[in-house]
């Protein structure tokens, strides 16, 4: 029995001195408390757990451009909308702006890509982008873009030109926010004197080119508008007065006879082409886009002349609209919007561009031939209008240049629309 009890004592021993030796190693796997210091928060034990907060993301605003606007052209306007852009982050700590140029060549380009990013990734869909007015329209009706209205009052500001503000809507819904506009005007030699009506362009030397066979017909459809012509009737389809067309073939028929419109206006189909006649002297006087107008060599501008004493020209720009799918994102994109059609940078910004103004405050008091270009200025008809007169406005413009009756060709182009 004494010797069991030894053993028993023995092994005892044994086994304490085994968990002394242990302990060292137990606490290389144990994580140590730290001792707290003076002034320092308490570290919960190991036991416990915590899970920290996690960091929101940085909100990022997609912003798509066309290539026109892009930021790294090293010149005036696009400094001062890389300077705006970067004044906006700034006032918002922790937004980032990300912008993307879109360079889509064909027309509607930018719209198919749009409708391309929506179907297959949404997500990378740009929270703003500008688009023409053309492109805002089609985007618009395919149901790419949000409404504005409910969301800035913005374009109900009366700091706007009537042409601006009407460019925004669709269908009478407020798309787009007016950043730059543009419109058709006259261009002149100085040695002229000056020209504020096309009776005042008929008596002065040396021929106007503008491009008549633009299948768009714009300008053709800017004289007619100004004589009152509709291009709409009573029940919203596309529509040509033969009263008011012949008149405005009579007139077209008189610029030829006085060698003012040579017959090979036919022939001119773009205004790269129009601008490169009229750049080279082989006419004096030209119909041009504003934005493609320069100062330095272009001489004197004038609003576009219209068949009555008031002036009249077709009108188009661009816009902010939203496109994007994260619904988070959308006010802060609506605040970008905003931000960057303020007057105070928008007038800066136009006048360096050299685009057509969209505020009233934003034009210089002594400029009134800016003043009286802006005034004379409407929204150009819907795409979808133009794609049925311009053709044919184009067709009645030619075959007068190229020697037939105003009234025979008025009545069968007339008769074409029906």
């Amino acid at each position: 029995m004494s010797r069991i009890f030894r053993f028993v004592v023995l092994l005892g021993l044994l086994f304490s001195a085994g968990c002394a030796s242990l302990e060292p190693f137990l606490a290389s796997l144990t994580t140590p408390t730290p001792a707290p210091t003076q002034g320092a928060t308490a570290t919960p034990s190991p036991a416990a757990t915590v899970t920290a907060p996690a960091r929101p993301e940085t909100p990022i605003l997609r912003v798509w451009l066309p290539p026109q606007f892009d930021l790294a052209a090293q010149n005036a306007p696009a400094n001062l909308l890389r300077q705006r852009l970067a004044a906006f982050e700034a006032e918002h700590p922790g937004v980032k702006i990300e912008v993307r140029i879109k360079n889509a060549e064909a027309d509607d380009g930018i719209v198919n890509v749009l409708s391309l990013t929506n179907a297959a990734a949404p997500n990378v869909l740009p929270d703003l982008i500008m688009l023409s007015r053309t492109d805002l329209e089609i985007a618009a009706m395919k149901g790419l873009l949000h409404p504005i209205d409910g969301l800035s009052t913005s374009l109900e500001d009366p700091n706007w030109y009537g042409y601006a503000q009407q460019l925004g809507r669709i269908q009478n819904t407020g798309y787009g926010l007016p950043f730059a506009g543009n419109a058709l005007i006259l261009v002149y030699y100085p040695e002229l004197g000056t020209i504020v009506s096309w009776e005042d362009a008929f008596s002065s030397r040396g021929q106007l080119v503008f491009p008549a066979a633009d299948s768009q017909g714009l300008v053709g459809l800017s004289i007619y508008a100004s004589a009152g012509g509709k291009i709409l009737d009573a029940r919203g389809l596309p529509t040509l007065e033969a009263e008011t067309l012949t008149r405005v073939l009579t007139f077209v028929k008189e610029g030829v006879s006085k060698n003012i419109f040579p017959p090979s206006l036919a022939n001119v189909s773009t205004e790269a082409q129009a601008l490169q006649i009229y750049r080279t002297g082989s006419a004096n006087k030209g119909i041009i886009w504003i934005v493609d107008y320069r100062p330095s060599e272009d001489g004197e501008v004038a609003p576009l002349p219209g068949l009555e004493e008031t002036h009249f020209s077709y009108a188009t720009g661009w816009l902010w609209a939203l496109a994007g799918s994260n619904p988070e994102n959308q006010q802060l994109a609506v605040e970008l919007a905003e931000y960057l059609v303020a007057a105070e940078f928008i007038g800066e910004w136009t006048r360096a561009a050299g685009y057509l103004p969209t505020r009233p405050t934003t034009v210089q008091e002594n400029d009134r031939t800016m003043a009286a270009v802006v005034e004379s200025a409407h929204p150009m008809p819907s795409r979808d209008v133009l794609a049925v007169l311009g053709p044919l406005m184009q067709e009645a413009l030619t075959r007068v240049l190229n020697g037939e009756q105003p009234e025979d060709v008025a009545a069968d182009v007339v008769q074409k629309v029906k």
